[in-house]
């Protein structure tokens, strides 16, 4: 299939099927996380995020640059929605 600023166009029998699995596969390698656990519920629904959590400081740019790329994400994986709504 032809891909599109990291969107791939696959024909199949059924019509057509947007994919951005290349782009997906590549975010750990861009933002230096390779070595970070998976987990199959990105994020608690009862969580509540905030400055004084305790964890280490974030690079401001490095952070919006991370939460642009999930909010792109979206576009074929709704279902992570909820939780990068969360970070943003």
């Amino acid at each position: 299939g032809a891909s599109f600023l990291g969107i791939e166009v696959i024909l199949t029998p059924d019509g057509i099927m947007l994919s951005q699995r290349l782009y997906i596969l590549n975010l750990p390698y861009k933002f230096g996380m390779i070595e970070c656990r998976s987990i199959t519920t990105p994020i608690d629904r009862n969580l509540k995020l905030d400055v004084e959590s305790g964890a280490e400081e974030c690079e401001p740019t490095f952070y919006r640059q991370l939460v642009g790329s999930l909010i792109y994400l979206t576009i074929t994986r709704p279902d992570l929605s909820y939780p990068v709504g969360l970070l943003s």
